[in-house]
């Protein structure tokens, strides 16, 4: 199974609005960015907004010296305009729902414990912040409440990572530590002290890491990976300074496993 790693790590960013949370990114790590959102017929229709279905920039920073450039998303832009002017009522507009799978429903309406599902999931942020190079390649980060989910950096594949932390391949390597220390300076910057490594497959934590992680808050998150049944966490930076715990890590099950950092072997070295 195709498994991939997800950091999850908290955050103190302005998330008041698009503008706010570019301006707070922008400052923070130094990337110029555009800001905006995508917007869709069905949703333009109900707004009577005579837009493009693209996505509609709201603004640009400019950062000096050029660092990276990203886009900046709100994925709700849209849902959150209708409900400011239609209220409840926009609930039963069936282009609201345009990506519902009204087929598996016997093309009904949602009903009433769906209907307040998504009026919960409009009070969580979804931001995603994107950076496309020239080579393919991408860097991203989805922004909740609380919770960024970090993959501005590439390392490899999950049962890889597990490797390179149980069995110490290529720990040393200078490749994985510039990981180490560019996630460390995320999560600082971002106003974390640590950050969790967990399998996007793992069939403890229930979504968590394929996007359920939007549902909790910083301290809820943290319980309920560190709580979770049949789930062991390890700690990166102990596997460094004490080597009783390495030995003890070394042959535990990785599909049984997620990971914190705290960076405490990392302290005082430059990025």
């Amino acid at each position: 199974m195709g498994c991939d790693i997800t950091i999850l790590s908290k955050h103190n960013l302005d998330i008041t609005n698009v503008e706010t949370l570019a301006v707070d990114i922008s400052n923070k790590f130094g990337f110029s960015i555009e800001f905006g959102y995508n917007a869709f017929k069905e949703y333009n229709d109900l707004l009577g907004n005579d837009l493009d279905e693209d996505f509609i920039s709201l603004g640009v920073i400019d950062k000096k010296p050029y660092i990276k450039k990203y886009k900046l998303i709100d994925e709700k832009f849209q849902q959150k305009q209708l409900y400011q002017k239609y209220g409840d009522e926009v609930f039963g507009m069936r282009d609201y729902w345009y990506w519902f799978d009204f087929d598996r429903y016997n093309n009904e309406m949602p009903n009433s414990k769906q209907i307040e599902q998504e009026k919960k999931d409009l009070q969580i942020a979804e931001f995603f912040l994107d950076n496309h190079s020239e080579t393919g390649e991408s860097s991203y980060m989805y922004i909740h409440n609380e919770i960024a989910v970090n993959d501005l950096h590439y390392y490899t594949r999950w049962w890889s990572f597990c490797d390179t932390i149980q069995k110490k391949h290529n720990f040393n390597d200078e490749y994985f530590q510039k990981y180490r220390l560019a996630v460390m300076k995320d999560t600082l910057l971002l106003g974390g002290d640590k950050a969790y490594f967990v399998n996007d497959q793992c069939k403890h934590l229930k979504g968590v890491g394929q996007g359920n992680e939007m549902y909790f808050n910083w301290q809820q998150l943290e319980s309920y990976i560190n709580d979770c049944a049949g789930l062991e966490v390890i700690s990166i930076s102990k596997t460094v300074l004490n080597k009783e715990y390495q030995r003890e890590v070394e042959n535990k099950k990785s599909d049984t496993l997620a990971f914190y950092d705290d960076f405490q072997d990392l302290k005082g070295i430059e990025n």
